[in-house]
């Protein structure tokens, strides 16, 4: 029932057709046929899905639901112009792609194109929750000033796109997503700082990033940041975190370290799910 009409909440309003026709008028613009803009188009949907899943399972309805979906929806509408000005989806080489999502929707102005306005849209708490949700989605951690709305908005779209970005990684080339051939990562090797990071399930930051493989261990790491039981499930049913960890990698160094690091992995995950850790 929350597909169809307006759901209403102060002075913001959500219709789920018209946010995705709105979705599709702005991504027409771009190249559809560029296999990174048609990667993030399906991104979006399988967030803004995931978000529907996640919210589901801590009970939202209504108006709220429909938000968390609205989230998905958004989040990544920076990328087309990421893609189209830079060519590439690697924040440090381009733009901070949440950023830059948030300033097309909330600076430009098209966040209008997505909701309902009545009145003026700063005064409703839900449209600034809905700028910082997106604007932070990226971010290593989240500030500590959130409200407790705005830290389960944003937490739910954190989850949600820690686990698609982890479908990307098994379904799209490697190539397309990191711009370094096949080759090379097949080559890699972690670096001594990401491998006692992963050891210790701690979220990798950027900068300790130097290789291809440092990279493709950076979304493994997400595990470490779920916040709810059910991503935690989620991950390990999909089965793309399992694919990531065994990565075929012609280096020996590397791959002893796979298989340490996919132990811990699996440790970690056990322990979530069974109600050890948290």
């Amino acid at each position: 029932m929350t597909q169809v009409g307006f759901i209403m909440n102060n002075t913001f309003a959500i219709n789920r057709a018209e946010a995705e026709k709105s979705f599709h008028d702005y991504t027409a613009a771009y190249d559809l046929d560029d296999a990174k803009v048609a990667l993030k188009v399906e991104h979006t949907f399988r967030v803004a899905g995931l978000c529907d899943v996640i919210s589901d399972s801590l009970g939202m309805t209504g108006y709220d639901k429909d938000l968390a979906w609205l989230l998905g929806m958004l989040h990544d509408i920076g990328r087309f112009e990421q893609v189209r000005r830079y060519h590439t989806f690697r924040d440090a080489l381009s733009v901070n792609h949440a950023e830059l999502s948030a300033d097309i929707l909330f600076r430009e102005g098209l966040i209008k194109n997505f909701i309902k306005v009545e009145d003026d849209p700063a005064e409703s708490d839900d449209y600034l929750l809905t700028e910082k949700a997106i604007r932070l989605h990226n971010v290593f951690q989240l500030p500590d000033d959130l409200t407790e709305r705005e830290l389960r908005f944003a937490t739910i779209l954190r989850d949600a796109d820690k686990l698609d970005i982890l479908r990307v990684n098994v379904e799209t080339p490697r190539s397309t997503i990191y711009n370094v051939p096949d080759e090379i990562f097949l080559d890699s090797e972690i670096t001594d700082e990401v491998y006692e990071a992963i050891l210790q399930c701690q979220n990798l930051f950027r900068n300790m990033m130097k290789t291809p493989a440092d990279l493709m261990l950076g979304h493994v790491s997400f595990v470490f940041g779920l916040v709810y039981p059910v991503s935690v499930r989620l991950m390990r049913e999909q089965g793309y975190l399992e694919t990531v960890l065994q990565f075929p990698s012609r280096n020996p160094r590397t791959r002893q370290r796979f298989a340490e690091i996919r132990r811990v992995v699996h440790d970690y995950m056990e322990k979530r799910l069974f109600g050890v850790l948290f």
